[in-house]
């Protein structure tokens, strides 16, 4: 089950990969779409997206691409998603009843609710570069596309080689 649309999804995957590189490093959207196994017009769509409300930054010319537009330590994970999905996404019942609130419950209403809390809390207060890092020490190759996707692996990210860039560096 996820909790959020594909386009949510990609939107986090893209703005992790430019939590691994340097601050201020670009990428151009049809190496990071490559990566990711989505067409580039889809993913610049959801760039345009994100740049619109100054989560990234996109730079023309030869060595031009996408970048995060403040350092990944100062984006969290929410901005990218509350840019992306429709308002109330993560507020709606699990069963998607209209009823369902603190006095009218669903049956999940008592067991969701506070799971819900609990994930946007975390995706509020870790920031990209932690969960990057995260990825990266645990061997987690996110920008790969599950298995039974029609998405193509490849690219720089395709061994898991790829190196998270610490704040000291």
């Amino acid at each position: 089950m996820t909790l959020y649309r594909r386009t949510g999804q990609l939107a986090l995957e893209t703005t992790l990969l430019l939590a691994l590189e340097p601050d201020g490093s670009s990428r151009r959207i049809r190496e990071l779409a490559d990566e990711l196994g989505v067409a580039s017009t889809y993913l610049t769509k959801i760039v345009q997206n994100l740049t619109r409300v100054g989560l990234l930054r996109a730079m023309r010319g030869p060595g031009g691409g996408v970048q995060l537009a403040r350092p990944a330590r100062e984006i969290y994970p929410w901005e990218v998603l509350e840019a992306i999905e429709p308002a109330g996404e993560f507020t709606r019942c699990l069963l998607g009843t209209r009823q369902c609130t603190g006095e009218t419950p669903c049956p999940l209403h008592a067991v969701w609710a506070p799971a819900r809390d609990k994930i946007r809390e975390i995706l509020q207060t870790k920031n990209l570069r932690e969960f990057a890092a995260e990825a990266q020490r645990a061997g987690t190759p996110f920008w790969l596309p599950a298995a039974g996707t029609n998405g193509r692996a490849g690219g720089r990210g395709s061994k898991g080689q790829r190196k998270v860039v610490s704040d000291e560096e």
